[in-house]
């Protein structure tokens, strides 16, 4: 099994397998039959050690999201309980799932409200991550980088497992705040520094100045508007969106020509993966087909078709560039759909993390952190002008101190979101 390197800013550069060995000593034993690991808790280093260390050494492996979400169909086995430098391992009992898989991986819960569980082979996931080497151009000695937590699919498959792959280095920061500031140390070591992060993640990002050019930033598929992306680059700070949902193991588009007639896009499909739109109510709903497509744990579910159906609405250019629009519960308004908002608010937001819905009779626009009143009145008045409707029916609110997804991210449903005057 070739090694690779994990750190944090507590962890020194150390071996994965030895860092897991540490962690949890069964793991460093040649095992007698395999198992079911649940992983999950707060220290990522040796959580992303263990993980890939019992995979690698034949076991499967269940990566849970964390405590704010609720998770109800899981297989039973051995738990793995991560915090600080203990780690606990204590029986538990699960429920019936479907088998053929090696890792199963779950959704941040934004469109379902609860997270669904999915599996993967590891010969899907290492296809996945030889996509993710190829449009990346990382290699032994490049550095993956992210403050997101190692169960989440995005981390998981390209960090966790593009590192074991290249025998590279994962460096694990919970801070968001260092984020950029950590990449640009790193990259003095590194033929390559890949940061791994999303439009929350960005936001709560220290300004910094310009990064080396051996830094590439993948803000994941939430998207940024063209006005946030624009002045990253302009910064020289290269950022460039991709698409894929925890289903297609996180990958399906990327943009790898970060040139101004993809700036907006998720980029082209990779090879092996298609995007085609359906109509359904009149909207362009994306449709997948990908050869890493996991099955569902639930037996109640579906096992996926041909085509993977998607819950978000999108357009292909000429190039077969795809633009994400919004979901499929959105509305279009005036003939403009959520990014279309987001991206005219874009000069107001500058890098801030906005998620903007469209419903009958007017717009949200979720902002992660409070702005002053003169910043919220130029936002709703730029929204109401562009989608002609009144003012007074742009809602502009705050995420707050609330939980955010799994996945890091501004949650879409609230239970309560309060304006901001």
């Amino acid at each position: 099994m070739k090694d690779w390197i994990i750190s944090a800013p507590w962890l020194d550069p150390a071996p994965a397998r030895q860092a897991a060995a540490r962690a949890y000593p069964p793991l460093a034993w040649p095992a007698t039959r395999r198992r079911t690991y649940l992983l999950t808790g707060t220290a990522q280093p040796q959580l992303a050690a263990c993980a890939y260390t019992a995979l690698a050494t034949g076991h499967r492996i269940v990566l849970l999201p964390g405590t704010s979400n609720s998770v109800s169909i899981v297989p039973g086995g051995t738990l793995l309980q991560f915090a600080g430098q203990a780690v606990s391992a204590t029986p538990a009992v699960g429920s019936d799932v479907r088998g053929g898989w090696d890792v199963a991986m779950f959704s941040s819960g934004s469109t379902t409200r609860a997270p669904r569980g999915y599996g993967f082979t590891t010969a899907q996931l290492d296809m996945v991550t030889g996509w993710y080497q190829t449009i990346y151009q990382v290699t032994g000695d490049s550095i993956i980088a992210t403050p997101l937590p190692a169960t989440y699919n995005f981390t998981f498959v390209a960090g966790v497992l593009l590192a074991a792959r290249l025998g590279a280095r994962l460096h694990l920061n919970p801070v968001s705040g260092r984020l950029l500031e950590d990449a640009a140390r790193l990259a003095r070591g590194a033929d390559r520094v890949v940061v791994l992060a999303n439009p929350v993640v960005l936001d709560q990002a220290a300004r910094t100045a310009e990064l080396p050019a051996n830094v590439m930033v993948d803000s994941g598929g939430a998207p940024l508007s063209i006005t946030a992306i624009g002045d990253y680059r302009a910064s020289g700070i290269d950022v460039r969106e991709g698409y894929g949902l925890t289903e297609t193991a996180s990958l399906t588009h990327f943009d790898t020509e970060a040139a101004p007639a993809s700036l907006g896009t998720v980029g082209t499909a990779v090879p092996g993966t298609h995007a085609a739109l359906t109509s359904t109510d009149g909207k362009p709903v994306i449709e997948l087909t990908s050869p890493a497509t996991g099955i569902p744990l639930d037996p109640a579910e579906t096992l996926p078709a041909l085509r993977l159906g998607t819950t978000d609405l999108g357009v292909i250019d000429g190039h077969g560039r795809l633009r994400l629009l919004g979901r499929a519960d959105d509305e279009p308004i005036n003939g403009l759909w959520p990014r279309d908002t987001l991206d005219a608010l874009g000069p107001v937001l500058r890098r801030r993390c906005a998620l903007v819905r469209h419903h009958q009779g007017g717009a949200t626009i979720r902002l992660l952190t409070a702005v002053s009143p003169a910043t919220v009145t130029a936002l709703r008045t730029r929204a109401a002008d562009l989608l002609g409707i009144p003012p007074r029916h742009v809602s502009v609110s705050c995420h707050g101190t609330a939980p955010l997804l799994h996945s890091a991210k501004v949650t879409r449903h609230a239970a309560a979101d309060e304006r901001l005057h």
